[in-house]
């Protein structure tokens, strides 16, 4: 590897870029999603049915949001739509609906 490629690992350990995906990959829910999964029932029975790329996906999506209201936002989206037993549309497959 070049100087430039062990500047960039430094760069990202630093800014945790580097480490922004550790809990996706664990697929650990944060809190925050956790406390709404718990105030509406069903969403998080559904959430866990998801196959651990799908969940995964959904995980990554939030944890990659730039704001604070974007992630609350998606958060939500998640969470009413698996109420609905469905996943946010941009998730859906024409094959299954889900």
């Amino acid at each position: 590897m070049t100087k430039a490629g062990f500047d960039a690992i430094e760069i990202a350990k630093k800014n945790g870029s580097w480490t922004i995906l550790d809990e996706v990959e664990e697929l650990i829910i944060p809190t925050d999603f956790e406390n709404l999964f718990i105030k509406n029932d069903g969403s998080k029975e559904y959430f866990s049915s998801l196959s651990k790329s799908r969940r995964k996906n959904l995980l990554q999506w939030i944890a990659l949001a730039k704001t604070d209201t974007t992630r609350q936002k998606r958060i939500l989206e998640i969470v009413e739509n698996a109420m609905k037993k469905q996943v946010p549309k941009q998730f859906r497959t024409k094959k299954n609906g889900i």
